[in-house]
């Protein structure tokens, strides 16, 4: 019967000189390197002897020699990473006189590997055939040689005695093949993010990143070649030429465009072979964005734990292949901060365009004669500052026609070049101080350098604005040159649990503190809660039909039984029967509160 892991291979002993040299994240690689060699050479095994037997059909053989010849060039790839990790861990550079060892470090743990499977194996057979029990201690006396070679070999590696030839093996089967035309990419096939660069300058932060922020799906590029060669039957596919190796990568690519089509961003780590990157430019064009993520050896060092010898073979190994001569698109500086980092990626994964966004002069906004008068001159404040390019919105009903004085506020976004400038917060401070002496109306103000608002650095309703401004919404500035993002509502749709958490924490405090539980502040976070929760299920209202459109879409809700709009908004001016508007809107509120909590517990 074949089992299916492997036996254990015993290899912390004779190497233990090694191993304890490499640090932590060295010896995780080094591991996953021993494991997946022996996996592989486990596998191999049962596949040679899967078309050994008896009256085998063709295509089983040839299916079969298929599937060896993959296992074959994993067992390569483990085997090159192997002597990677061992020649980038290794604090002692050898000599030049010193002795050269007859071969790479792996094929010496592969040879053991083989020799492990084999004393399983016939042990197996000896269960069965008494005759082979004579071989069970033979096997065995050549793991016990072994050990003692490696334990050897390892002293002196690790003392600088002994120099090791280079791991690559250069496979040649399989390169034969060509494609009868050259791939292009398919209309499904998203934007994609290539990120290359040495060691430990950010590679899979940057990655991480963009799977979890911008939802772009994550590919070493590695994986990409590999799956792409075995599906053509290819052993090696680094022996392949570059433009075939780029053929491979997108023909991957497109294969899984087509299988998900609802990808939006796609990024490829680990680009470290210029002229591979520049074949697969050349065949994606725009589509692909090459990006070298930067960072000076000093921060790079310090940021790998200080082993600078570890880090200069790696840089060297991922020189040689040319990771510092990739043509990159963009350069991205990642010696700063993580915040830095975050705001370049954001840039990369949605670049800011030149804002179309349509304008009306105050004067048409449905506004009482002297809020539109204010409104007015903060326009023209803001607007002849120099050298400014700015972004001046009302939101909410101060421009959708649902004003009502004395109940209403004026909600305002100023997206400005030097954000919080002296001159820019003086216009703010007036047009506040003229809304105040307009009856008392409140301003709600968010001013926002250009700067954060073309990284998507803002608040879930910010975003929400610009959706609305960039799907027809009018603006009161739109100064020329003004670049913002590019917002989706599905972004928003996204950030919209937060949100709404945050929205019922409030409100459940306007419930229950003594003091806070007044008619114009629950009503409003009322119609709130229900907007974001009409908004997590991507639906869109505004105005007087969001509360009956949470009642009708929100199931087991029931009806709230608010009372109409002007009754609220007399309580509020004028205490017009009050307790008992009060008492509605807290009627209404408690049972939303309860409805949410029954189906979070759900």
């Amino acid at each position: 019967m074949f089992a299916v892991n492997p036996p254990p291979l015993p290899f912390n002993e004779p190497l233990a000189a090694l191993l304890a040299l490499l640090p932590a994240k060295e010896r995780t690689r080094f591991d996953e390197a021993v494991s997946g060699l022996h996996r592989t050479n486990h596998r191999l095994w049962r596949a040679e002897d899967g078309v050994r037997v008896e009256a085998a059909d063709p295509v089983r053989i040839a299916d079969g020699k298929r599937v060896i010849d993959q296992l074959n060039m994993d067992r390569v790839r483990y085997a090159e990473r192997l002597d990677e990790v061992i020649a980038a861990g290794c604090p002692v550079a050898p000599a030049v006189t010193a002795p050269m060892h007859t071969e790479p470090f792996s094929s010496a743990v592969d040879r053991l590997s083989v020799t492990v499977l084999r004393l399983h194996h016939t042990r197996l057979a000896a269960d069965e055939d008494p005759g082979v029990q004579p071989r069970v201690a033979r096997v065995q006396a050549q793991i016990h040689d072994l050990h003692e070679a490696l334990g050897s070999l390892s002293e002196d590696v690790v003392t600088g005695r002994r120099r090791l030839p280079d791991g690559a093996r250069f496979k040649l089967y399989g390169t034969a093949m060509h494609a009868d035309t050259r791939p292009a990419p398919n209309p499904n096939l998203p934007p994609v993010i290539a990120l290359g660069g040495l060691s430990e300058c950010g590679k899979s932060t940057s990655g991480i990143f963009l799977s979890r922020d911008e939802d772009a799906v994550r590919f070493k590029i590695g994986f990409l070649l590999t799956q792409a060669a075995a599906r053509q039957g290819l052993a090696d596919p680094y022996a392949l030429s570059p433009m075939r190796q780029a053929e491979l990568l997108l023909d991957e690519l497109n294969r899984f465009a087509d299988a998900h089509v609802d990808v939006e961003l796609i990024t490829i780590e680990s680009v470290h072979r210029a002229e591979s990157i520049a074949a697969l430019k050349s065949l994606m064009g725009e589509r692909l964005r090459v990006v070298y993520v930067d960072v000076p050896f000093a921060v790079r060092l310090a940021r790998s734990g200080g082993n600078r010898q570890a880090l200069e073979e790696k840089d060297r190994i991922k020189t040689r292949r040319g990771a510092d001569r990739i043509p990159a698109d963009e350069v991205l500086d990642n010696s700063g901060s993580v915040t830095r980092l975050h705001g370049g990626l954001r840039r990369l994964a949605s670049p800011p365009t030149t804002a179309r966004v349509k304008t009306i002069p105050p004067q048409e906004l449905r506004l009482p004669t002297a809020v539109r008068g204010a409104t007015s001159r903060l326009v023209e404040s803001l607007s002849a500052l120099p050298d400014e390019r700015c972004l001046v919105a009302l939101t909410g009903s101060a421009v959708n026609g649902g004003w009502e004085e004395g109940w209403s506020d004026v909600d305002l976004l100023a997206i400005t070049e030097s954000g919080h400038s002296e001159r820019v917060m003086r216009a703010m401070d007036e047009y506040r101080s003229t809304l105040l002496a307009c009856g008392g109306i409140h301003l709600g103000a968010t001013v926002l350098p250009v700067s954060e608002a073309q990284v998507r650095r803002l608040p879930n309703r910010v975003l929400a604005a610009l959706v609305m401004l960039q799907e027809g919404s009018p603006a009161l500035l739109a100064g020329p040159g003004l670049r913002l993002p590019v917002v989706s509502r599905r972004e928003v749709e996204r950030g919209t649990p937060a949100a709404l958490a945050d929205a019922v924490a409030t409100t459940r405090r306007l419930r229950h503190d003594p003091g806070h539980g007044r008619v114009r502040p629950l009503y409003k976070h009322l119609v709130l809660l229900c907007r974001l929760l009409l908004r997590e299920q991507s639906v869109w209202v505004s105005g007087d039909d969001i509360v009956p459109e949470a009642v009708r879409r929100l199931p087991g809700l029931g009806p709230l039984d608010l009372p109409p709009l002007a009754a609220v908004v007399s309580a509020h001016r004028e205490d017009t029967d009050r307790a008992r508007v009060l008492g509605a809107i807290e009627t209404a509120v408690d049972r939303l509160l309860t409805w949410h909590e029954r189906q979070c517990a759900a």
